[in-house]
């Protein structure tokens, strides 16, 4: 399919045009549209995307050989303000007025869900991570017998939760009773799943979930999830709430005298800017899921860069003063590594049937780490490993989150074990 994609290309720019419904464009740029929440309740993931879109553009500076035709890249990156109908009109508007050959989205389901509707609706290949992947398949209305066509998603799903997880909570002794922020949302709505949900893997382990029902994104009042946990005798504490959220939440229930044992929090915890905005330093022992760090065994395929390669150089960059390394930085900067490998493997950019089925057969080291489109739970998912962080301050005042578990991660080392929240 590759080489007659290849030949069909020279042959229309041999003749100066290409017929009408072709899908298949002589231009000699390749536009890659990127969409992120770079303002919003999610902006948490995307703080360093600043400098990785430097980074990305001094990559693609010399542009892209392929089949020895070297072809321009411009990057159409866009804010979609953490909001879902504007996620989805932006992917429309870079699909049908920007032309865009390949489109990058990233961070929650609620903003990359919209992005791969559309790319599905136009097809129009797709790269999106940092959503577990049931969210993104069975969220997204997707099925075996309905497959995603047109997309490509990598990331853990809730097994990189729900297999890890267990693992912190057994270091510490408890009542094994564990209550759960699962909000109204796509993320929530894949934990409370009775089947593929959180919950099978947490009674496998041998604990009880506590549910006290989904409450709306944007709470101020969680005195009745509270009230809920304290009657059940809850020891520790799971989810996937958002930053906001978890902050009223969590101040709320020391003011309340609830204090678990144990809490593995995803979304709020993955970043450095919620924990130091919990007052009174009661973000210290909070725990989390984790898929990167300084010490996990991983590599760009650009140049060799490992993660604390990147941190040192982000951390002297004049976009990273006054910030804290974001683990979500590298995921998206691997987009754009497996847009770039499937761009030189598709033989021609503009062809976006060579260009999605370049995708599938991905299967390459990143700064992210190995990610592999050829082998995954379901058809366009590639899954990575996750292991369990721990927030605790610095000898400064600062904070730092240390490996608590290595998880599924194989080589990664294990900083001390878990220690209670007190």
């Amino acid at each position: 399919m590759v080489a007659t994609a290849t030949l069909s290309a020279a042959a229309l720019a041999l003749a100066g045009c290409a017929p009408a419904g072709s899908g298949v464009s002589t231009d000699d740029t390749i536009k890659i549209g990127y969409i992120a929440p770079v303002t919003g309740a999610y902006a948490g993931f995307t703080d360093g995307d600043p400098y990785m879109l430097d980074v990305i553009r001094d990559q693609f500076a010399d542009g892209i050989e392929i089949d020895g035709t070297t072809y321009e890249v411009e990057i159409l990156d866009r804010d979609s303000g953490s909001d879902p109908a504007k996620a989805g009109e932006l992917a429309q508007q870079l699909i049908t007025q920007e032309k865009v050959d390949l489109l990058l989205a990233t961070s929650t389901p609620e903003t990359t869900n919209p992005v791969i509707a559309q790319c599905e609706a136009n097809a129009t290949p797709c790269l999106t991570t940092i959503a577990p992947w049931q969210a993104v398949v069975f969220g997204g209305g997707f099925s075996e017998e309905k497959p995603m066509e047109w997309t490509h998603h990598f990331f853990f799903g809730i097994e990189g939760f729900g297999d890890v997880e267990p693992l912190a909570w057994d270091q510490v002794e408890t009542n094994k009773k564990v209550g759960v922020l699962w909000p109204n949302d796509a993320d929530g709505g894949a934990f409370r799943d009775a089947v593929a949900g959180y919950a099978p893997f947490a009674e496998a382990a041998g604990y009880t979930i506590v549910d006290p029902g989904p409450y709306e994104n944007g709470n101020q009042d969680f005195t009745s999830i509270i009230q809920t946990f304290k009657d059940q005798g809850v020891e520790i504490i799971a989810g996937v709430p958002i930053p906001p959220d978890f902050v009223t939440f969590w101040t709320q229930a020391a003011q309340q005298g609830f204090t678990p044992k144990v809490a593995t929090i995803g979304k709020a915890l993955f970043f450095p800017a919620t924990v130091p905005s919990i007052p009174n330093d009661l973000g210290v022992g909070l725990g989390f899921t984790t898929w990167w760090g300084p010490t996990f065994p991983y590599e760009s395929s650009f140049d060799g860069t490992t993660p604390q390669q990147w941190i040192d150089a982000f951390a002297a960059s004049p976009e990273g003063e006054g910030l804290t390394w974001n683990q979500a930085t590298p995921l998206n900067y691997s987009l754009f590594e497996l847009a770039s490998a499937a761009l030189q493997q598709s033989g021609n950019p503009h062809d976006k049937a060579a260009l999605n089925e370049a995708i599938d057969g991905l299967n390459m080291m990143t700064l992210a780490g190995q990610i592999d489109f050829t082998g995954g739970p379901f058809p366009g998912i590639a899954v990575i490993p996750t292991a369990v962080g721990q927030w605790q301050k610095t000898e400064d005042g600062g904070w730092e989150w240390v490996v608590v578990d290595a998880g599924t991660v194989d080589g990664l080392p294990v900083d001390r074990p878990v220690e209670p929240i007190e």
